[in-house]
């Protein structure tokens, strides 16, 4: 029985500097995907011309379009899934590298197991030069062994609904849940953790451990990834509270519980439980968006958060009390 048909994803602006690694190593993997559709983002450098040239020789089929405007990159992303054409589909940035056998193990879970609907990897954080510095994506992103099992319990909402581990270089799912996850919302920085929540409350979502691509920290990364020192953390906890972040944390679920209220529409039966969770962590970061600026007066609400657990069910537990009390 032929396995499934896997379409990568991407998305392109102005990434002459690394695209050429990346491509090859499309090229490079023991299972071909199906197709290859990127694209780009009004790049003015020679990133158009070298996905020609690799389209010209590739082994599988290239298809690039050229946005007429700037689209950013989550809606671009939308561009780029809604294109392809295959029954599992990768998503991919244009600086990383792959691992030869990223699409063979990933593939070999959607093969084996039909009620899986996506599936992360993890990842080798590396510097501008590919050299490994030290930990992986998952520590990274403080994807730690406890969320792990998490997961691999069937209990992923639980997790992702406290936070991002979904990195979108590390993301596959079925095409049979475009018609969920599309439209994205009109929200910067969601595709992740929209794609993964989502498709975690409606269908199995899985993990495989082994660190198949390498994850490139470079000076003009959109998103990098290292380890933050404490001082780093206080100076991150306070960015989080004045850049409006929890405000766009409920946006986000807000949207979230409203694209599952129509699952139903698309046959889609959506997990016990999930949508109270939905509705818990829009609750908890609309305390936390709307604290206000006397400690006294905070007080309370932090206590009323601490004793419904919202703060463990939703934040950082200790760290989020500590940022509601003194940070602000």
């Amino acid at each position: 029985m032929p396995g499934a048909r896997l379409s990568i994803a991407m998305t392109t602006c102005n990434g002459t500097a690394y695209i050429r690694e990346q491509l090859e190593s499309f090229a490079a993997q023991t299972r071909p995907p199906h197709e290859l559709v990127v694209c780009d983002d009004v790049s003015s450098d020679d990133t158009v011309a070298q996905l020609e040239a690799f389209a010209a020789r590739a082994p599988f089929p290239v298809r690039i379009e050229r946005n007429p405007t700037n689209l950013t990159t989550t809606p671009n992303f939308a561009k780029a899934i809604g294109l392809c054409s295959g029954d599992v589909i990768f998503l991919s940035d244009q600086d990383d590298v792959w691992l030869p056998g990223k699409l063979a193990a990933m593939g070999e879970v959607f093969d084996a197991e039909p009620a899986v609907g996506a599936a992360i990897c993890n990842g080798t954080v590396c510097n501008e030069a590919l050299e490994a510095i030290g930990h992986d994506l998952w520590g990274a992103l403080w994807f730690h062994a406890r969320e792990r099992r998490a997961v691999r319990e069937g209990r992923a909402t639980e997790v992702f609904a406290k936070h991002v581990v979904a990195s979108g270089n590390t993301l596959a799912f079925r095409s049979r849940y475009r018609d969920l996850v599309l439209p994205f919302p009109d929200l910067h920085d969601c595709a992740d953790a929209w794609i993964a929540f989502l498709i975690a409350s409606v269908a199995e979502f899985r993990l495989v451990e082994q660190p198949l691509i390498r994850y490139r920290v470079h000076g003009k990364n959109q998103f990098g990834t290292r380890r933050p020192g404490l001082r780093e953390q206080i100076q991150r906890a306070r960015w989080q509270i004045s850049s409006g972040l929890f405000a766009h944390a409920v946006r986000l679920f807000t949207a979230i519980e409203e694209r599952l209220r129509n699952a139903d529409a698309l046959e889609l039966r959506i997990h016990p439980g999930t949508l109270e969770l939905v509705g818990g962590r829009i609750a908890h970061f609309e305390v936390r968006d709307a604290m206000p600026g006397n400690i006294w007066q905070r007080l309370p609400q932090v206590a009323r958060e601490i004793r419904s657990g919202a703060y463990w069910h939703y934040s950082y537990g200790v760290k989020s009390i500590a940022q509601d009390l003194l940070l602000r």
